[in-house]
């Protein structure tokens, strides 16, 4: 019986098993945090596209230690998934040749940058927040990291398709952008919709917008081609 022949993977049965075990132990524990705590990660994700404010009693009410833990686990999942996908669309560019070493701190450097640059948005939320405080961006500080979370997970499976099915990964590709960019759409519209509350004028949410959201993207480019480059040399 004649089958299909698929697309061997560019990278090593090493890199194949480690991502493998990446994804496979994410599976196994977001399965076992939903178990534990589904009703109250749902209600988060679905409060990011209400666009509304939950009150601030009822999010009291629901914080748990399990609750606490399964955020934490969600957002270490996200930055995971986002290192694995530079990783590999970064694989022809330029780091096939590195050395086992080289590629382990690419692969630790991408990660840990990703970290960096979510605290120190979190981070520069909470600065803003302190110096224009009519601006009312501590409401939306409370939903930034839902948002991280839910990235995590809807891009969970197209990930998969992107680093083990090579025959579809420009498919995946496509489709992590459009996820990536939807998440960012409806983030962008919680954050007029704080700004619109608060009465803060259109111009200020636009010179916030590019000087926050937007330009920190081009630098992360520019960070990871330097990367790459150093990492090359």
């Amino acid at each position: 019986m004649q089958g299909f022949s698929g697309t061997l993977l560019p990278f090593s049965q090493t890199i194949q098993s480690i991502f493998f075990l990446f994804f496979s132990s994410c599976f196994v524990i977001l399965a076992f945090w939903f178990n534990k705590e589904g009703p109250t990660l749902a209600a988060n994700f679905r409060n990011i596209f209400s666009g509304g404010v939950r009150r601030r009693a009822i999010f009291k009410e629901e914080i748990t230690t399990t609750g606490v833990w399964s955020e934490f686990f969600l957002i270490f999942q996200t930055i995971l998934i986002l290192a694995i996908i530079l990783f590999v669309f970064l694989w022809d560019k330029g780091i096939s040749g590195l050395s086992a070493k080289n590629m382990i701190f690419l692969f630790l450097a991408i990660f840990f940058g990703i970290l960096l640059f979510i605290s120190v948005k979190y981070l520069v939320y909470r600065i803003i927040g302190y110096i224009f405080p009519e601006w009312g961006l501590e409401e939306w500080t409370e939903k930034y990291f839902r948002v991280v979370e839910l990235v995590g997970v809807l891009i969970f499976i197209p990930a998969m398709f992107f680093v083990f099915v090579p025959e579809y990964a420009k498919i995946a590709l496509f489709l992590l952008i459009i996820i990536i960019f939807i998440i960012m759409m409806v983030a962008f519209w919680n954050l007029l919709n704080v700004f619109a509350k608060n009465k803060v004028g259109l111009l200020n949410y636009f010179l916030y917008l590019c000087a926050i959201e937007i330009v920190p993207f081009f630098l992360i480019y520019k960070g990871v081609v330097s990367l790459v480059n150093i990492a090359g040399n």
